[in-house]
């Protein structure tokens, strides 16, 4: 793919598998795309927490969970978009963790996004799908 394409990934079945996957090709398509490490790292990331939260607990254990991650270089920023029908939540405006509380499992997700992307906007779609586009750095491309 060229500067001006995008990396599509289905993500569907064991969340840690496919999440696994779905960082690799990312981490490569951005390599060869001339990302700087350090956004590479940061987009990797990303892609862990917000894929893994969604296969995990955005589904009913009725439900199969998928999601749709998109990468793209974009006016000279690394954005990641994430889609899919699981129950809505916005982590731009989810409350914060309580801090100080050592016996608390998870919770780290919503500090994690805002601290890493420059800029997080979600919509929930009348058709029911979560829409969450982070834009991870700016003057992506290594010197």
């Amino acid at each position: 793919m060229n500067a001006q394409g995008a990396l599509r990934l289905c993500l569907a079945g064991t969340a840690a598998a496919e999440v696994g996957r779905a960082q690799a090709a990312a981490a490569d398509w951005l390599q060869a795309q001339g990302c700087a490490a350090a956004v590479v790292a940061r987009a990797e990331l990303l892609i862990e927490e917000v894929a893994l939260n969604i296969l995990r607990h955005g589904f009913a254990a009725t439900r199969d969970a998928a999601a749709e991650v998109t990468v793209s270089l974009q006016g000279g920023r690394c954005v990641l978009e994430f889609a899919d029908r699981g129950v809505a939540f916005d982590p731009t405006r989810a409350a914060l963790p309580a801090r100080g509380d050592p016996a608390r499992e998870g919770g780290f997700g919503v500090p994690l996004i805002r601290a890493l992307a420059q800029e997080a906007r979600y919509a929930r779609t009348p058709d029911g799908r979560n829409l969450l586009r982070l834009v991870v750095a700016e003057g992506v491309l290594r010197p």
